[in-house]
């Protein structure tokens, strides 16, 4: 690259055919070359450098909600669909080791019958990633990733914790309580902070199959999220090719990152107002 031009558009080429690779639209980096007249070294370079530094800044696209101001809009989509004091969902998806090394292949094989790495996410309602915990080998499950994931600790030992809501108790009468909680599987501890159905509910007009459902409803938000994740960034679908770990946990920050920066792009209509447990909300609270 002799001049500027030129250098602006091997740049752009290289984010392309890392798009590319990171969309499953190639296979390899060595079909980049005809199409761009690159060499595949200087792609999966590229590749590498690209994902690390996305990786570097996800705290700006990827982050907790940490005042009140950025808190409200969250807690009110819940409120409006029946759950108040509802901060976010939390769930843990499992992407495929293609390439895992003989020494992590036990460790990494957990509940599927291929080796794999964990990431626990907190997503909203809006499907807008607000965490990410991991990797871990997939051998470990919910409840033990939960106890060492730093974005579920804050609920209990945060500003979160001294939030107050507020909610209609049985006798109709209006209370408070101090606290929000995020809603998950049954997969999860049944902490006071991560509410999950009940076992065995059942629509028998029950006020605790009621609320069973409303949170297996619910929390179906971050089972799309990773559902919308795998489906455009075929890499994760298809699993990780490196084997270094923290190359992939790179990765799979960059996917976060560029999934909410798509999803910041969307235009949201708001609903009109409605009733939700004898409480009116307004659009503007």
């Amino acid at each position: 690259c002799h001049t500027l031009d030129r250098l602006k558009i091997k740049a752009e080429l290289l984010v392309l055919g890392t798009l590319a690779m990171l969309g499953g639209t190639l296979q390899s980096f060595r079909q980049l070359k005809p199409l761009t007249h690159i060499c595949a070294s200087d792609h999966s370079n590229f590749y590498l450098s690209f994902v690390a530094h996305v990786a570097s800044i996800s705290h700006e696209y990827v982050f907790m909600p940490c005042t009140m101001e950025e808190l409200l809009p969250i807690m009110r989509r819940y409120e409006e669909e029946g759950l108040p004091g509802v901060a976010r969902s939390v769930d843990v998806v499992h992407v495929k080791r293609a390439n895992c090394p003989a020494g992590d292949y036990n460790r990494s094989k957990g509940k599927d019958s291929y080796p794999s790495l964990a990431f626990e996410c907190i997503t909203d309602y809006d499907r807008r990633i607000l965490g990410v915990f991991g990797p871990q080998f997939g051998s470990n499950n919910d409840k033990h990733i939960v106890k060492i994931d730093n974005n579920i600790r804050l609920l209990n030992e945060g500003w979160l914790s001294q939030v107050e809501w507020k909610y209609y108790a049985h006798d109709e009468t209006l209370s408070s309580a101090t606290g929000v909680y995020v809603i998950c599987d049954n997969g999860f501890i049944a902490w006071p902070t991560t509410i999950c159905p009940f076992m065995g509910s059942r629509m028998n007009g029950r006020f605790e199959d009621y609320f069973s459902s409303k949170v297996e409803s619910l929390r179906k938000d971050v089972e799309c999220v990773f559902g919308i994740l795998k489906g455009r960034w075929a890499s994760l679908d298809k699993g990780f090719k490196y084997r270094e770990v923290k190359t992939c946990g790179k990765i799979f920050l960059t996917c976060a990152v560029l999934h909410n920066m798509m999803v910041s792009k969307m235009v949201r209509e708001d609903k009109p107002p409605r009733l939700v447990w004898g409480v009116h909300f307004s659009n503007n609270g």
